[in-house]
């Protein structure tokens, strides 16, 4: 990986950050399966994540990636968030967005919480493209599930496969670019219950940029 590259949202402020802040292209804001910007530096977040591996594989299509993931960011703050960004970056074409896994894990009612969270991710899409900028999302992943009793593994998986279907039908009908991670990722490709690993990020960005690859070829 090149994190050099790289700019999180961490470092507002310094020299490097303010410097090269308008040279981006593809902005990745979520929770802490995108960063853990409220942690405190990158070297020093518990796990690795897509944008590191995503800003590799875009190096042959010229795009620099900035990291805006917070960690424990429900949807409700998404549009908040989407809005920052996109006076943050004021270049940036491309916006990566995925929210819903502590929204899940928090409220009961999954149906009304999937609405939720797609009202609210229908909010942030709307805005990126309200400013001729391109939204891309992607689903929310299942848990490490060896790491649960088997019964909530059972409710974890539940939601999931509630949610997903209805944020798929959701991009389907309004044109949207969907990545599924979902169905890529197994109880191997995470660090602890919740988190990917390694290998887990890898994943994630290797979903994300052939959906970005689709849509860079449409431009």
């Amino acid at each position: 990986m090149n994190g050099d590259r790289i700019l999180c949202t961490i470092d507002q402020g310094t020299p490097t950050f303010e410097a090269g802040r308008t040279a981006v292209n593809l902005v990745c804001a979520g929770d802490s399966l995108t960063g853990w910007n409220n942690f405190g530096p990158h070297s020093t977040w518990p796990f690795p994540t897509y944008p590191d591996f995503l800003q590799e594989l875009c190096i042959p299509l010229g795009l620099r990636v900035a990291n805006g993931g917070i960690a424990g960011e429900i949807s409700d703050n998404g549009p908040q968030q989407v809005r920052d960004y996109l006076d943050l970056f004021p270049n940036a074409r491309y916006f990566v967005i995925s929210m819903g896994a502590n929204d899940l894990g928090t409220w009961r009612d999954t149906e009304s919480t999937s609405r939720r969270i797609i009202g609210n991710l229908a909010r942030m899409a709307q805005m990126v493209l309200d400013q001729g900028k391109q939204p891309i999302l992607f689903n929310v992943p299942h848990a490490n599930e060896a790491a649960f009793p088997p019964r909530i593994a059972a409710e974890i998986h539940a939601k999931r496969d509630f949610h997903n279907p209805r944020l798929k039908a959701f991009c389907d009908e309004h044109g949207i670019p969907l990545a599924d991670i979902c169905s890529r990722l197994r109880d191997e490709h995470f660090g602890d219950n919740l988190h990917p690993n390694a290998e887990g990020a890898k994943i994630i960005a290797e979903q994300v940029f052939a959906v970005l690859s689709s849509v860079c070829g449409q431009s």
